[in-house]
């Protein structure tokens, strides 16, 4: 049994605008101390993914309409709100995207952390403000016992996501998704901050769930990979698989619109052509057609499946071993991945139906 499996996923946001279709059908599967990447550019749904897990989507505007969510054997969906809110902390933290807004202004760090701590452990103060020190301590925090007296706004950037990940691992859960964790550090506290979450992880066997959209970061902290694209998983591999052969035009795309540290001098980056889909509209076809240089013509009416790339007598979701799977009709070849480009001979890139129309 894995530790996580979301089958079917599907959550819509009803504003005055219309329904944004947020997430569309995302499956994945994660074991106990396995690190997953999730990337693709904002407004891809890695986000809301694992706020839909966590059971944190805004109200009443989030809704998830579809899917399942087991937790060690249990339907996260299914529960009722008060046994969600004893797993959250305890069983599954997460470490959201921008640590000011998600740390009370008004409390010390103290505070906030022993409350976080007492929720869910029948722990004296006095214990609990132990475990705080020794939290402090263990992600680098200087002064911890002078530290905890002050409040987040008299803490850097980089201190701040500290402490959230100290909170984020108060309980020892055994998931910890990350949102985003680097956001608006510099390249130094960066390397520092996720130095520490594969320490942290490895030390204590924790699943992790890194959201990104810096694919440096997956290539250094993870194991494996899904490519999210308009609220699908458009691509998943081990993450060594991925890097060495990309084969969702989508992700072809993202690796050679990034700088490289093998790049030829002078050597162009490649950008990707064309703006993400307005999610008000239902999908019909290939979300990824109209900016996608190897469509066919069902790219433009049928939604492919994430299906294995070679022939395989069974599909391995999760581990060292996880199937290369692809949602193409056209998968880019490893020689085409590698040149950004189609390459095969007399190759052109289907037409939309109107255009071919007229």
């Amino acid at each position: 049994m894995h530790l996580l499996s979301i089958t079917d996923l599907i959550v819509r946001f009803r504003t005055h605008d219309g329904t944004v279709h947020a997430v569309n059908g995302v499956s994945f599967d994660l074991d106990e101390g396995e690190t997953l990447g999730l990337v693709g550019e904002s407004g891809c749904g890695k986000s809301v993914t694992n706020l839909a897990v966590m059971r944190l989507l805004p109200k009443p505007a989030g809704k998830i309409e579809g899917g399942q969510v087991f937790f060690e054997g249990r339907d996260l969906l299914e529960i009722d709100e008060s046994e969600m809110r004893d797993l959250r902390g305890r069983e599954i933290a997460m470490i959201f995207q921008d640590p000011m807004t998600s740390l009370n202004p008004v409390l010390t760090i103290e505070e906030q952390m022993i409350e976080t701590i007492r929720a869910h452990r029948k722990v004296t103060r006095k214990e609990a403000r132990a475990k705080t020190l020794e939290l402090l301590q263990m992600v680098g925090i200087p002064q911890p016992e002078t530290r905890l007296r002050n409040f987040p706004h008299q803490f850097s950037g980089g201190m701040r996501q500290r402490v959230m990940i100290a909170m984020a691992l108060a309980l020892e859960p055994k998931l910890l998704i990350a949102d985003e964790p680097t956001t608006a550090l510099d390249v130094t506290i960066q390397a520092q901050v996720l130095d520490l979450l594969s320490r942290l992880a490895a030390e204590l066997g924790t699943a992790v769930i890194l959201i990104t959209h810096d694919l440096g970061v997956v290539a250094g902290m993870t194991k494996r990979t899904n490519v999210m694209y308009a609220g699908f998983v458009v691509e998943s591999a081990t993450t060594g698989d991925l890097f060495a052969r990309p084969r969702h035009p989508y992700t072809v795309g993202l690796l050679h619109s990034m700088p490289r540290l093998d790049a030829q001098p002078g050597e162009p980056l490649i950008p990707i052509e064309g703006t993400p889909p307005d999610l008000r509209f239902a999908p019909v076809g290939c979300p990824f057609a109209p900016r996608c240089a190897w469509r066919v013509d069902r790219c433009w009416t049928e939604m492919p499946t994430l299906d294995a790339i070679d022939p395989t007598p069974e599909i391995v979701t999760t581990g060292p071993g996880a199937t290369h799977r692809v949602a193409c009709w056209n998968p880019a070849t490893p020689d085409e991945g590698v040149a950004a480009k189609p390459i095969r001979a007399g190759f052109v890139p289907a037409a939309p139906p109107a255009e071919a129309a007229s």
